[in-house]
């Protein structure tokens, strides 16, 4: 698969139940950028993906066909997060709540 800074792509994200410990796949629209999807949302509570990567990070992408292993993990740093959701909307909602799904080599 080849991507470039700034593509969206829709995949299916694969995360572990925070309650139940079985695995649970949605899709959404991710932003790649430089070698790691990003995936935002309005907000943790009451999103099941969301709160399922911040007890479990193990998460697995399944991308046009390609699956990746990846850890995620909640952008805190002010400058990326605020540049994904730049490359992600325009214009951009900053309220949002940004995850980075970096592949595991």
């Amino acid at each position: 698969m080849k991507l470039q800074g700034g593509s969206s792509i829709v995949a299916d994200l694969t995360t572990i139940g925070r309650k139940t410990g079985e695995r649970r796949t949605v899709e959404l629209r991710f932003t790649y950028y430089q070698g790691c999807f990003y995936a935002s949302s309005s907000k943790v509570e009451g999103k099941h993906w969301c709160q399922n990567m911040l007890k479990n990070p193990g998460v697995e992408l399944n991308a046009q066909g390609e699956r990746f292993s990846c850890k995620a993990t909640q952008v805190t740093d002010g400058k990326l997060h605020r540049h994904i959701l730049t490359l992600r909307d325009s214009p951009p909602a900053m309220d949002r709540v940004v995850f980075e799904i970096k592949p595991i080599s």
